[in-house]
């Protein structure tokens, strides 16, 4: 397994989006990427750290949420493309998401909204994977009061090359 760091910016989110398509191109199910913000010093400075019986015991997830996607599989044991949102603004995130006009597209299939666990969901054979990414960090935007509108995101892209 490789893993290969990317920066992009939530303006332009292509660097991402070509390892995503690289990836599920592959069509073999392997590999996944997980992004999130890349904070500055000062930003990392005001986020709250739990200590470690403190995120046994919490009933939330982390205060810098962090988006997963895994590709699909074709063949003889499909398996659908997934998103997750790893956040810490408790349960019902699609439902505040929802109020900002952030909703989950009517084609994905909701799989999990948990207060610790974040938001899963199936995505389509057809989800067009700009849409997918840009969705992605809009919905960990809303969930944290930690992300600037003009931020820089990193994103570390596990693949079986």
């Amino acid at each position: 397994m490789t893993v290969d760091v990317v920066e992009f910016t939530r303006a332009d989110p292509a660097p991402l989006v070509e390892h995503l398509e690289r990836l599920a191109d592959a069509n073999d199910g392997n590999g996944w990427i997980n992004f999130g913000p890349a904070l500055s010093a000062e930003e990392f400075s005001a986020v709250p750290h739990k200590s470690g019986l403190g995120k046994w015991f919490s009933g939330r997830g982390p205060a810098v949420p962090m988006a997963t996607w895994t590709p699909g599989l074709d063949g003889a044991r499909p398996r659908a493309a997934q998103v997750g949102v790893e956040h810490g603004t408790g349960p019902n995130a699609l439902d505040r998401l929802e109020e900002v006009g952030h909703r989950l597209p009517g084609d994905w299939l909701k799989k999990q909204d948990h207060a610790k666990h974040g938001i899963v969901a199936e995505l389509p054979p057809a989800a067009d994977p700009m849409s997918t990414v840009q969705w992605l960090l809009r919905a960990m935007a809303e969930l944290s009061p930690l992300i600037s509108t003009g931020d820089e995101w990193i994103a570390e892209v596990h693949s079986a090359d």
